[in-house]
């Protein structure tokens, strides 16, 4: 039970944290007009990648992995990383709101951006119960290494989202 209580706060944490991440590309990405090419390109030239988010999980996941006998530990860990997650993403900027240029939110952005959420958030949740059907069921620490290269693939989600919205 208490298992299945981490999983959820470590999914709710990564799908609030992923939600603001993704705006903050769609802003680059916008930016570039939507040319998947330039995006890229910046993505590799500037080395684009989540510092941040990925150093919370990282660290959450070593000290579940240092405490897994300790269940209770495991939960209280993983909601301190969760709740930093969260803090995270409300304290950075909203691409809406704050920077240059800012994100526009037109029909196409929004579509873009729902598009990517949602097929991030079922991905996601597809790979943690597959990881619990396969036995990892008590091993938190591998949920938040998933974390990690979820959070690293987010501007790929965006290039996929334009890719399905191009075939419409």
């Amino acid at each position: 039970m208490l298992v299945a209580l981490c999983l959820s706060i470590i999914s709710m944490a990564t799908i609030v944290f992923s939600s603001h991440r993704l705006l903050c590309y769609l802003r680059h990405f916008q930016q570039v007009e939507y040319d998947q090419k330039r995006f890229l390109t910046w993505i590799q030239e500037n080395d684009i990648y989540d510092k941040k988010g990925s150093t919370i999980a990282a660290i959450a996941a070593l000290i579940v992995e240092l405490t897994k006998e300790k269940i209770l530990i495991s939960l209280i860990a993983s909601t301190m990383a969760g709740i930093s997650l969260v803090w995270l993403a409300w304290s950075e900027e909203d691409p809406k709101k704050d920077g240059f240029p800012l994100l526009q939110i037109t029909k196409k952005s929004r579509k873009v951006y729902n598009l990517a959420l949602i097929s991030y958030s079922i991905l996601m949740v597809i790979a943690f119960v597959s990881c619990y059907a396969l036995g990892a069921d008590d091993d938190i620490a591998i949920y938040w290494l998933i974390v990690i290269i979820f959070m690293q693939s987010s501007p790929i989600w965006l290039l996929l989202s334009t890719r399905s919205y191009y075939r419409r």
